[in-house]
Formats: structure tokens, C-alpha cells, sequence
């Protein structure tokens, strides 16, 4: 559940790199006209998942946020925002990895079966 060694700092990587790329793209393309709350939000998210809090509810919400963009924003390379979004959401399924906040807050435990007679 929380792989270790280059699997584990491959983790880290992707993690940063969502938070970095929702963060990016909630700035450079949401209106200034509009609702600030996008790019707040973003950056809450990207706190969060940069260290590795609550990592699988941090990159559900970069993948809605970036689709977001998709959806209400004029950005001229949707492209970039769709695989954005599908980046996101690929971090959901191997978790947040050994070196992280969760990994220390949820991380390994021992289970001691006793032997059956």
C-alpha cells in the first residue's frame, strides 16, 4: 500500500507534479472576472498533496477541478487540460507511497495471526 525505495520517490514526483500543474492551470486560465474560489482551492489541494495529506481526496479533486477548466474556461489547448485531468486521476489508484504524510498518519501495521490448531 505504501510502496518504498524508487518506487516510492516516483510517488513523490507525480504527487508534486499535480499539485504544480492544477495549480498552473487554475491560475493561467480561469477569467479574472470570475469567482476566485477555483484557484483557492487549487492551491489548498496542491498543499495538501504536495507532502502527501489525504492523498487520494486531493488528486479526486485536481481531476474535477482540471475538469472544470475544460468545461467552463475558453483555454485554447484543452488537450493539455483533459490529460491534466487524467494525470490526476491515475494518481487516485497507487496512493500516496512511503514518503508521505498518510504513510505516516495510516501507515504499515503489524497483524499477528495466531496459528490455528
Amino acid at each position: 500500500m505504501f510502496p518504498t525505495g524508487i518506487a516510492g520517490a516516483a510517488l513523490v514526483v507525480l504527487r508534486s507534479l499535480v499539485a504544480v500543474t492544477v495549480l498552473a492551470d487554475s491560475i493561467a486560465w480561469w477569467t479574472p472576472g470570475s469567482v476566485q474560489i477555483v484557484p483557492g482551492v487549487a492551491a489548498l489541494v496542491a498543499l495538501c498533496l504536495i507532502p502527501g495529506f489525504l492523498t487520494p481526496y486531493g488528486a479526486a479533486a485536481c481531476c474535477v477541478l482540471e475538469l472544470a477548466l475544460v468545461v467552463m474556461t475558453s483555454a485554447p489547448d484543452r488537450f493539455h487540460l483533459v490529460v491534466s485531468a487524467f494525470t490526476a486521476a491515475v494518481t487516485v489508484v497507487p496512493g500516496p507511497g512511503a514518503y508521505s504524510v498518510d504513510a505516516r498518519l495510516f501507515g504499515r501495521k503489524l497483524i499477528k495471526i495466531p496459528p490455528t490448531r
